[in-house]
């Protein structure tokens, strides 16, 4: 028969669960308040805690955000900014850290020393730079401009080459010597094993280029051509005493990486992680 736990070991475990219940509600209240104030009457919310019940719910919010500013189309033009910018770091990330891993080309260890420094310089030190070139190219006020300086990550570089050195070196001579190429070998046997660093990279990649908000505000002047997060920044001021409208816009935002964490977070872990004793 098993012993039963003692008073204290009880006590401590009945703590233990208090005090978690405390921190998930701390961290996920401000979440619940985002969606709830979203679908309820901004009159409603201005009640104090009554407010905080999901009793008057509604879409009103919602709809009068979409009025005050374009958040649809801007909510597009995020979703195309994100799929672009994620797809080509993840693409160009895949390439270089094979060419780095896999190709015994010289100097890559150089290489990869210099794709590192560029990881400690801070992005508003070439900000000006990466301006005057979009500007150049007279792409001020257009979509691409947001997302043509963030093609490349040395994050993503630097995670898909600590994956790769993972890979068992046996494999990949057996795939040489079977008449795999390059991009055979990568699609069939090197993305399967290193795909929780994928799942990871793409993540990342895709909520860093959702959340954008200077560059974006800063290379775009109408609102046809802005993203959701510089929209939010707008409707946040055109309504400021309507603070169930804000709450919608958020949610808007919100939502989407939201998704995707939940969706993908047993990879992050694992995938960030991933050949980091190499």
């Amino acid at each position: 028969m098993a012993r039963p736990l003692s008073v204290r070991a009880r006590l401590r475990s009945t703590l233990l669960y208090v005090w978690l219940v405390v921190a998930v509600t701390v961290v996920c209240f401000p979440l619940y308040y985002v969606f709830e104030g979203a679908l309820t009457p901004t009159a409603w919310l201005d009640e104090g805690l009554e407010g905080l019940l999901p009793i008057h719910l509604t879409l009103d919010n919602v709809i009068r955000a979409t009025q005050v500013i374009p958040l649809g189309h801007q909510f597009l033009n995020s979703v195309v900014v994100t799929l672009v910018q994620t797809f080509f770091q993840v693409a160009i990330g895949i390439a270089t850290a094979y060419a780095l891993v896999f190709c015994g080309l010289r100097g890559t260890r150089a290489l990869f020393l210099l794709i590192l420094s560029s990881m400690m310089v801070p992005g508003e030190t070439i900000l000006i730079a990466n301006y005057l070139t979009i500007s150049s190219w007279r792409l001020i006020d257009t979509l691409p401009a947001v997302f043509l300086p963030f093609l490349a990550s040395a994050l993503s570089i630097f995670l898909f080459r600590q994956a790769f050195l993972s890979f068992p070196g046996e494999l990949r001579d057996a795939a040489l010597l079977d008449g795999a190429g390059h991009v055979r070998f990568i699609r069939s046997m090197l993305l399967p094993i290193v795909q929780p660093t994928l799942i990871s990279v793409t993540l990342v990649s895709a909520t860093a280029a959702w959340n954008g908000f200077f560059w974006p505000l800063l290379v775009t002047n109408s609102p046809e051509n802005r993203t959701v997060q510089v929209g939010i920044a707008q409707l946040s001021s055109a309504e400021a005493a309507d603070v169930g409208v804000v709450l919608a816009g958020a949610a808007m935002v919100t939502l989407p990486v939201l998704v995707l964490v939940l969706l993908a977070q047993r990879f992050l872990a694992g995938g960030i992680t991933a050949g980091a004793l190499k």
